[in-house]
């Protein structure tokens, strides 16, 4: 038994000398770098191959031609192409059908750089105008928009073939007679 007892200690021995000799570990295998796919497919369309269906494709957004989302629908694309001297008579926005007298205005905001003004047509519909929003049925523009008025401008051509402006403004109307105003929390009237 003794014999036995100093081979197992001996075969011991023997696997802790071996095991305690170089501490470092076995070099791992360094992976080899792969292609991106985007890329890949992208080389491969361009030597005339196909890309596969599962390819990563960035989506890039170009608004050229397409109606601007945050723009009312009443308010056409602006027409670059139209002459300086007024264009054309025909006009095709909402305020063309009207005469100018028929125009009433209703409020102007001109705090800022971009004025902008509202213009009640006879039938109670509100129309918001800025510069250059053709206006009557003469092709007439807004050329200036102050506190209180605008100033629509008509070109008129005459016989000799002269083009000559007519400027008409259109100015809020005042009231003289002031409503009285009703303190619904009182209940008297207010002036």
């Amino acid at each position: 038994m003794r014999r036995l007892v100093l081979t197992a200690l001996g075969a011991l021995a023997l696997t802790t000398f071996v095991g305690c000799g170089d501490n470092t570990p076995a070099p791992a295998p360094t992976p080899t770098p792969k292609p991106k796919k985007a890329a890949a497919d992208a080389l491969a369309l361009a030597d005339g191959g196909t890309a596969d269906n599962d390819a990563q494709y960035v989506y890039v957004y170009n608004p050229v031609g397409k109606r601007d989302p945050f723009r009312p629908e009443t308010e056409g694309p602006k027409q670059e192409g139209e002459p300086v001297g007024g264009g054309s008579k025909d006009c095709s926005e909402p305020l063309c059908a009207f005469d100018i007298e028929q125009l009433a205005l209703v409020g102007v905001v001109s705090g800022d750089a971009n004025p902008i003004a509202m213009l009640e047509a006879p039938d109670k519909v509100g129309h918001i105008v800025r510069r250059n929003t053709r206006v009557g049925k003469q092709g007439g523009k807004v050329t200036a928009i102050s506190s209180d008025c605008i100033v629509v401008t008509e070109y008129f051509q005459t016989p000799d073939g002269r083009v000559n402006p007519n400027k008409v403004n259109i100015c809020v109307k005042k009231d003289d007679a002031v409503e009285k105003s009703m303190d619904l929390f009182n209940n008297k009237a207010v002036q």
